[in-house]
């Protein structure tokens, strides 16, 4: 079984803070295993059971889109960079697929060391909570990547003879649609605007609400288009504070605002409730991971409200599960977003 050496371990950005003798630890850990050319190392949906760090060679990481299996390049790693940990960390299966770009060499770390590690050793804990930021800005980015092809996908289309407005305008509510909802016959068209399940506006001809109501009810045939709007989170992940008030503010407090300032856009998306539901799958899924969760609390009905601890003994715990708790909340609005049953029949 070949280790690595110190000076190899030093170059992996993962264990680039760790003195010799915790070196020492995790290379007894590490196994060394080698993979051809366009060899997939993880698939998505698959269990994972352990992480990888590349020592020499490069991996495209990929997601594949139904019905057609679309791929879209979420990114590229080379040597010193890891992956497969998030898996470790959520007990979810495999949330992309890992794809050899070359000859690689890679260390594999299984699950029981990875948690005795990161545990062990804050520094290393440290820099899993830096990629894992990056590692969210680097989703948000794809997302962009992606846009088109979900409006090309998920927009639901069809006929007013087969799909009344009356059950039109229950599906945006009861799905909190934040979006548009638009109706056309021959020339004409209006345009439903809604966010979060309301009603903003009705753009007919200039006429009035009831007056347009009125009037499409009527229609007997014609076309409907249903457009969610696609996310688009910022690519901030540091909070924007000035020199004046810097020196001011705790870390709990910084996290605090940061917090707020995420879920307030995760709400403007997806609604209060469907946020909600996201937080309440988060917390139950890594409650027996995180002995600190009780110190982060999040709540976003009936309104938003965020609850950091204040004590002195912040740890970089905190700030792992801070990410993690964020990348979760995300992955399942998205889910839920994209996914979304239209109706039954």
């Amino acid at each position: 079984m070949q280790q690595p050496s110190q000076k190899q371990l030093e170059k992996i950005p993962l264990f680039s803070n760790t003195d010799e003798k915790e070196r020492i630890h995790i290379a007894e850990k590490l196994t060394l295993v080698k993979f051809k050319r366009n060899d997939i190392i993880i698939k998505e949906g698959d269990n994972g059971t352990c992480l990888y760090l590349i020592k020499n060679g490069r991996v495209r990481v990929i997601t594949t889109i139904e019905p057609d299996n679309d791929e879209i390049i979420l990114s590229y790693l080379e040597d010193g960079d890891y992956f497969g940990e998030m898996a470790l960390i959520t007990g979810e299966p495999r949330s992309a697929t890992v794809i050899a770009e070359s000859d690689i060499e890679l260390y594999q770390l299984n699950k029981t060391d990875f948690d005795g590690l990161i545990l062990k050793n804050p520094s290393i804990s440290l820099s899993l909570t830096h990629v894992l930021t990056q590692r969210l800005q680097m989703a948000n980015k794809s997302r962009e990547n992606s846009e088109r092809y979900y409006k090309s996908r998920i927009t639901p289309h069809g006929y007013i003879k087969d799909t009344d407005l009356v059950k039109l305008l229950k599906f945006a509510e009861e799905n909190s649609l934040t979006g548009r909802i638009t109706i056309k016959r021959n020339d004409r068209q209006a345009i439903f605007n809604y966010r979060k399940g309301q009603l903003e506006k009705l753009d007919f001809e200039n006429k009035s609400e009831v007056q347009a109501m009125d009037e499409l009810f009527t229609w007997p045939d014609g076309e409907f288009k249903i457009e969610p709007s696609i996310f688009k989170f910022s690519n901030t992940t540091e909070l924007e504070i000035t020199e004046s008030t810097s020196d001011q503010l705790s870390f709990p407090q910084i996290l605090s605002a940061y917090l707020h300032e995420k879920f307030s856009e995760f709400i403007r998306i997806a609604g209060s409730r469907s946020t909600q539901t996201a937080l309440n799958k988060s917390y139950h899924k890594f409650s027996n991971y995180f002995s600190i969760i009780d110190e982060i609390q999040i709540r976003t009905t009936p309104e938003l409200e965020v609850e950091v601890s204040m004590i002195d003994q912040w740890t970089d715990k905190h700030v792992l599960f801070s990410a993690v708790l964020l990348r979760d909340v995300v992955n399942t609005i998205e889910k839920d977003l994209v996914g979304m049953k239209f109706w039954s029949n």
